[in-house]
């Protein structure tokens, strides 16, 4: 009996150890070293919030403060990409030449590109600016389309007028708090295409053509989300990032699909269907 309670543990123990390395967790960097359509202080204020919810999840982060940081955030991202765990990189309007050179001059294969196109899930969360129009255009449109290989999708819309979804007030209590609000660079969710699919809209326009902020992916494999890209809005941005993050690290956890509801990932087509 003795051998057998043993053998019991040692399973169970083989058993725990094996579900934690397929559920691993993964790490979150936020990158305030520039920024741009917000100030270096606000943007520092919102990243201690975002660190300080992440820190009582337990969700392991880096905050990389600097302008100097920047080949230290190319080197976390290059480390995490593709270790079989979500990972996410937050960032505040700039997107930084270590991870995706300026002027697009690198269209494809860069470690930005690399970072969302394995199978983990990696993310870009994106506050303030277009995301990847980068600090004083060094992308402009480019950057996007790049990082999506879609080649005419825009964020464009000054004063797009959104409301939080249900999934969104779910989500993201903070999100629920702040109600409708207008966005100046909404996600166009009629221009997806290819394998992007809409995940989650969290806050959309009376049709659902445009949504900020929304978690797209590409198929299986990375995300891209936009959260509230106002200029100089004191919207709770960091709050919003990391209630949308730890709920992203507990679908991995759980070892389920992304499907808020009981609904499946949905592509435009399907959406126009819905409406």
């Amino acid at each position: 009996m003795r051998n057998l309670l043993f053998l019991l543990l040692a399973v169970t123990f083989l058993t725990m150890a094996s579900l934690s390395s397929v559920f691993a967790a993964g790490e979150v960097a936020i990158y305030t070293g520039t920024v741009q359509w917000i100030g270096k202080g606000p943007a520092d204020e919102q990243a201690q919030i975002c660190v300080d919810l992440l820190d009582a999840a337990g969700i392991a982060n880096t905050w990389f403060a600097s302008d100097g940081d920047m080949d230290a955030l190319a080197t976390w991202m290059q480390g995490v990409t593709g270790d079989g765990a979500l990972d996410v990189c937050v960032l505040y309007g700039d997107f930084i030449p270590t991870i995706y050179p300026d002027g697009n001059a690198e269209p494809d294969g860069t470690i930005a590109e690399g970072f969302i196109e394995t199978t983990d899930g990696d993310t870009f969360i994106n506050h303030a600016d277009y995301m990847f129009w980068g600090l004083a255009g060094r992308h402009e449109e480019g950057g996007l389309q790049n990082m999506m290989d879609i080649p005419d999708i825009v964020m464009w819309d000054d004063n797009t007028a959104v409301v939080p979804t249900a999934d969104g007030e779910a989500i993201s209590p903070a999100l629920a708090g702040l109600g409708a609000y207008n966005t100046d660079r909404p996600f166009h969710v009629d221009q997806l295409a290819d394998d992007w699919v809409v995940e989650v809209s969290l806050a959309e326009n009376a049709d659902g053509t445009r949504a900020d902020p929304i978690i797209v992916r590409d198929g299986d494999l990375g995300r891209l989300i936009p959260v509230i890209q106002t200029n100089g809005g004191d919207e709770p941005k960091g709050a919003i990032a990391a209630q949308i993050i730890i709920w992203l690290f507990d679908q991995e956890i759980q070892g389920t699909a992304v499907k808020p509801n009981g609904k499946l990932s949905t592509t435009w087509g399907d959406l126009k269907t819905l409406k």
